[in-house]
């Protein structure tokens, strides 16, 4: 891939983080970027999925992206979820990208019902990446119910993200104080 088409490729990805006009500019105009990996090794909808980016998923996916386990997870599929770990039990303890526990998926993505079967196959409630827990992944997706869950699981809302917060400056950092207040 050329410099110039990378660096596209480069701003695509960034954008997906949580710019759907952006997204859909770029996808529009070159349709054949939507699976191609930005230079740190991420893909459009592995950026949406890791902020849990309904509207900027379900574009991407409609547009061609493709959907993976992560993906499934942030979105509540549980059907497909169920089946994936029926086939493959392990992935319960997989890693996505910036090698993200399974759980933190569930968890911005704030479907109970499949963090719920994560817990039950064994997921670890206090898996950690550099960039986050699932703790901070309840906090981002804005789910009182999500942090209520892993709290009762044994999270612990201690740990830090990638910024050094913990779940509460998580949660007051995205002016959430009603979840920040669950912490206190």
């Amino acid at each position: 891939m050329d410099q110039a088409t990378q660096a596209v490729v480069d701003e695509l990805v960034g954008n997906a983080h949580g710019n759907l006009e952006r997204v859909q500019e770029i996808v529009v105009r070159q349709p054949d970027l939507m699976n191609a990996k930005a230079s740190w090794n991420e893909t459009p909808i592995e950026a949406a999925t890791q902020m849990g980016n309904r509207p900027i998923i379900e574009f991407l996916l409609d547009h061609g992206a493709q959907i993976d386990f992560f993906t499934a997870l942030a979105l509540g599929r549980l059907d497909e979820v169920d089946n994936e770990l029926k086939a493959h039990p392990d992935r319960v303890h997989e890693r996505g990208i910036h090698d993200l526990p399974a759980l933190y998926f569930a968890a911005i993505g704030g479907n109970l019902g499949v963090a719920e079967r994560l817990l039950e196959a064994g997921a670890d409630v206090n898996a950690r990446a550099q960039a986050a827990a699932p703790i901070h992944g309840a906090v981002m997706g804005g789910s009182p119910d999500m942090v209520r869950l892993l709290l009762d699981q044994g999270a612990d809302p201690s740990q830090t993200d990638y910024a050094e917060r913990d779940a509460r400056g998580l949660a007051l950092a995205i002016n959430r104080s009603d979840i920040a207040s669950l912490f206190d």
